[in-house]
């Protein structure tokens, strides 16, 4: 009975730690996608950019509560690098 507590703990505790990473800082919008497993999404820049992505879909766009804003003051979206 004590095993089966402690493996329920941990899976409880690994499953909320990896919640709480789960909003990416460098966009304003994420899109939340519902389904068996739900997970956030946040490459988007406006919310009229992710709301026509999740049109059809079971998601829902959101602001990033978490969301850290231009470091140089610009309003440009981090680049990617492809390559590497």
């Amino acid at each position: 009975m004590r095993t089966a507590f402690l493996i329920a703990s941990a899976i409880i505790c690994s499953c909320a730690s990896a919640h709480a990473q789960a909003w990416d800082s460098r966009f304003p919008v994420c899109m939340v996608i519902y389904g068996p497993f739900a997970y956030n999404d946040c490459r988007y820049i406006t919310l009229e950019q992710c709301r026509a992505l999740a049109s059809g879909r079971p998601a829902q766009c959101l602001e990033n509560p978490f969301f850290a804003g231009p470091k140089d003051g610009s309003n440009r979206p981090p680049r990617r690098r492809h390559g590497r």
